[in-house]
């Protein structure tokens, strides 16, 4: 566990030990165990949707703008796609972070099938009584992802169907302050930093911001090299899989902790 006079550090060290103990308390582990029956039904699951993926593929597809922005049409197998999802141990980072720090309004870029989104809105749920926003591209996604939140009985999440640069703007209107994003969809270098500046307006004083796959590509380290250099990233933690940054106004010191 990491020990250190500043506060945050020492809390996200404790956070990052639950973590890798499996630390749950009895509320914690019911939800952890009912999305895990989950994600292993969905593994299960060989019927097929048509999704729509806005992204950047994968890290050797090398996507134009244009192509990215009209979407690439698949098919594949729901059980395909849950190996997208974010793996037990991240899913479980991102509920113990918003179990200690309980924003109140949290963002999510990339839905998926929701089992990361479930993590998060279940935390939400127990901790700090707040809602998650939800962004996903693909129509078939946002069908099946509402699905299990009916299943799981998650009643603070709001699915944004369509392109993140079409409804980005109109979902941080409505909602701000925003206090916790998790960005973890498009992995395009330009596409992520211009996400996180336009977000950044719409922070509240003391927010998370957290990114997925930094390491993924080469584009995607640059990203978050560009990221960790903006003056408002004032803490950030660099987990190699994901990014995470502590935006504090008040704070003086700049700080980064490859862990």
């Amino acid at each position: 566990m990491i020990k250190d006079p500043d506060q945050i550090v020492s809390r996200f060290g404790s956070i990052l030990f639950d973590t890798i103990k499996r630390r749950l308390n009895i509320e914690d582990k019911i939800w952890v165990d009912n999305i895990e029956a989950l994600r292993k039904d969905l593994s299960k699951d060989k019927s097929e949707v048509i999704i729509t993926d806005f992204g950047a593929g994968d890290s050797k597809s090398n996507r134009s703008d244009s192509e990215m922005h009209i979407g690439q049409v698949g098919r594949s197998t729901i059980a395909e796609i849950s190996t997208a999802s974010k793996s037990p141990f991240w899913s479980l980072l991102l509920y113990k972070i918003i179990s200690e720090f309980k924003p109140k309004t949290a963002l999510e870029l990339g839905t998926c099938l929701g089992i990361s989104s479930s993590y998060q809105a279940a935390a939400l749920t127990i901790y700090s009584s707040g809602k998650l926003l939800t962004m996903e591209g693909s129509s078939s996604l946002v069908e099946k992802s509402r699905e299990n939140f009916t299943y799981l009985g998650l009643l603070n999440i709001e699915v944004i169907e369509g392109r993140f640069s079409d409804n980005l703007h109109k979902v941080l209107d409505d909602n701000q302050p925003i206090d916790y994003v998790f960005i973890d969809g498009h992995h395009d270098q330009n596409a992520t930093i211009n996400y996180f500046e336009i977000i950044l307006p719409y922070l509240s004083e003391q927010s998370i911001i957290i990114f997925d796959d930094i390491s993924w590509s080469k584009g995607m380290k640059t990203a978050w090299k560009r990221i960790v250099g903006n003056h408002n990233t004032k803490l950030n933690f660099d987990l190699k899989e994901i990014g995470v940054c502590f935006l504090d106004k008040q704070r003086l010191k700049k700080r980064t902790i490859k862990i």
